[in-house]
């Protein structure tokens, strides 16, 4: 059974079908303005062109940032992704989509499991494995960039904080921001609303009534949006209300804000509000499985999902299933506990990562793929042997000045060279600027050695080395086998390739994996050109 996926941009691609496009672009509200969007849309456009797409749709998010998905045209497009309006996905970098790496992981599950491939302008990733250890070099790079922005931006929030001034953010209903001064003052013909909201709920009105009466007369939240659950909630535990300034839990100042209500209804609000609290029942998302979309069967093939279930004391479980067994019962394989078989893949993964030979390896692999797909990288080769060339005769030159030999001709020659050395310089600078960050071998193993040191009890720590890493996992009754990225074939393993499993010492970076008291042998071995574990069990399920 094969359970790799296949792109539509690809299957049109071979019909001789048009492949259709939309292109996402997004600016923060950071030093970007509105040409920030359009020089964005216009590079997409000749991508477009240039790859013989046609495009039939553009999303843009102006003034967006880009630390969570939270957009409207973003999660529009999403949406659409659902309805296969269009095969391909085309946004300047990595970080268009997000900084956020759970956020874009998901994001990008989503669009691959519709078969909508993300092609990025400035940054050549084909779909292949060592474009996704890159990828996730590039990804970590714009969460470290946005880190460091939100850094600047919180420092100048505290100063503003620190003066009580309005820091930006849904102003709460009920107040206008002074132009001068930037505090809050109060709205003279909202304020009593806010107020009677108070009074409506501490006689004994429920959030449904108050909210009906809210939007039957057309009050609406300073988004101008109807009043909600959420939106009620929000104002009725809102302290500013009562005159307390907060700003994270850094500043907190007493009759820093006009009050609008006194702190005896507010307090009774509050306890009303416990009182008819019902504990929301916990939701279980399709991020909460981090294997999902490489856990597979080893009895069938077919792909093992995610579920969970109450027992009869309540408590709630969590299984991989095998979707030959739960929809097709055409399998009896049993499921597998969630925390089990996530635990064996963590840390099998983390004692290979221990092998320093084999981290070597990777880097050595993912940096040659980088400077392949990167067109002007043997070109900055020569220009970059040119200069050390250069600097060798100027130092020739200088040894013979300093030497007593000098003359005209030394002079000329010596200017020359200095010339010489200014014009590669500049040409290198230039090639740099033109194709944006360079990664070096060192930012890459780099990034692979920090796995290590990371805290593998962590959720998102897990979910990145499992995207960065796994390939495919196969579970059986008596041992799994585990598929790790290092070549240049992305496609995912299927169980006939893994069943030929050839286990040997001939990979080059043999790993020896101590054994638990859970795990009877770990075997390396190889499938053509990726490695895999093959981890043999006892039964501790």
């Amino acid at each position: 059974m094969t359970v790799s996926v296949t792109f539509n941009a690809d299957l049109k691609k071979a019909r001789g079908e048009p492949i259709l496009a939309a292109i996402y672009a997004r600016y923060s509200s950071h030093s970007q303005t509105e040409q920030s969007i359009e020089g964005q849309l216009a590079a997409a456009h000749a991508y477009a062109e240039s790859h013989g797409y046609t495009v039939v749709h553009e999303y843009c998010d102006r003034a967006q940032t880009g630390r969570n998905d939270n957009r409207d045209a973003f999660q529009q497009m999403l949406s659409d992704t659902d309805k296969h309006q269009f095969d391909v996905i085309i946004t300047w970098k990595v970080d268009r989509i997000g900084r956020n790496r759970e956020d874009i992981a998901f994001n990008k599950h989503r669009c691959k499991k519709n078969g909508i491939r993300i092609e990025y302008v400035a940054e050549n990733l084909p779909d292949s494995a060592e474009s996704v250890i890159l990828e996730s070099v590039l990804e970590g790079m714009a969460e470290y960039y946005s880190l460091q922005l939100s850094t600047n931006i919180r420092r100048g929030q505290l100063e503003s904080a620190r003066k009580l001034q309005c820091i930006g953010g849904t102003r709460p209903l009920g107040y206008d921001v002074d132009r001068e001064t930037k505090r809050f003052i109060i709205n003279p013909q909202t304020a009593p609303i806010v107020k009677q909201i108070f009074e409506k709920y501490a006689e004994g009105s429920t959030e449904t009534e108050i909210i009906a009466w809210l939007n039957e007369q057309g009050i609406r939240t300073t988004k101008k949006k109807p009043f909600s659950k959420s939106s009620l909630a929000t104002l009725l535990h809102n302290e500013k209300y009562i005159g307390v300034y907060v700003y994270k839990d850094i500043v907190r100042v007493e009759d820093g804000v006009p009050a609008i209500v006194d702190k005896e209804l507010f307090n009774k609000v509050q306890e009303l509000m416990k009182v008819n609290r019902r504990a929301p029942s916990h939701t279980w998302t399709h991020q909460d499985y981090i294997l999902t979309d490489k856990l597979f069967c080893g009895k069938c093939g077919s792909p093992m999902v995610g579920e969970s279930g109450f027992s009869h004391t309540g408590a709630k479980h969590s299984y991989y299933s095998c979707v030959g067994h739960r929809k097709k019962k055409i399998c009896d394989k049993r499921p597998v506990r969630q925390d089990w078989i996530e635990g064996k893949v963590l840390e099998a993964t983390r004692d290979l990562l221990a092998d320093d030979e084999l981290l070597d390896f990777i880097a050595d692999k993912t940096y040659a793929y980088y400077l392949s797909v990167n067109g002007n990288a043997e070109q900055k080769t020569v220009l970059e042997n040119e200069l050390a060339s250069v600097n060798i005769s100027i130092d020739r030159l200088i040894s013979a000045i300093e030497a007593g030999a000098f003359n005209d001709r030394i002079k000329t020659r010596l200017d020359d060279l200095n010339a010489q050395k200014a014009q590669i310089t500049a040409s290198i600078a230039e090639m740099e600027l033109a194709s944006g960050f360079r990664l070096t071998r060192d930012h890459i193993a780099f990034f692979l050695r920090a796995f290590r040191d990371a805290d593998i009890s962590d959720r998102a720590c897990q979910k990145r080395l499992v995207q960065t890493f796994v390939n495919a996992v196969f579970v059986y009754d008596d041992k799994i086998k585990i598929v790790y990225n290092y070549t240049s074939d992305s496609n995912t393993v299927t169980l006939d390739t893994v069943e030929n499993l050839n286990v040997a010492d001939g990979s080059g970076f043999v790993h020896s994996a101590g054994c638990s008291t859970t795990v009877r042998s770990v075997e390396l071995g190889c499938i053509g050109s990726r490695f895999a574990l093959r981890i043999s069990l006892k039964d501790d399920r």
